[in-house]
């Protein structure tokens, strides 16, 4: 029986191709904020996606703009929080997604 390395490749591949995007996009830091002060946070920077993370509370939020400025939360991927883990690893904090 022949045991194909290909599937666990490419889910390899996707993994951490993911993460990469997370450490293309800024990073605001809203300690113990509200839902709008995050907001606010996210289209300071006026980047397309922004990841606003919160220390106090140990949570992370993505923000995505689209073209005619409306900024809205977006569900994060497990890539996405992984990056922000190793991003922020010397905080001592596991960050958790906050989809909301």
């Amino acid at each position: 029986m022949k045991i194909s390395l290909t599937t666990p490749l490419i889910l390899a591949t996707l993994l951490f191709s993911t993460t990469t995007l997370a450490a293309m996009a800024p990073v605001a830091k809203c300690n113990d904020c509200s839902a709008a002060a995050a907001l606010d946070a996210a289209k300071a920077l006026a980047a397309d996606n922004v990841y606003v993370v919160d220390f106090v509370n140990a949570t992370a939020q993505k923000f995505v703009s689209d073209d005619k400025g409306n900024t809205v939360v977006a569900k994060m991927s497990l890539g996405d929080i992984t990056r922000l883990n190793q991003q922020f690893d010397y905080r001592k904090t596991h960050l958790r997604a906050l989809n909301r």
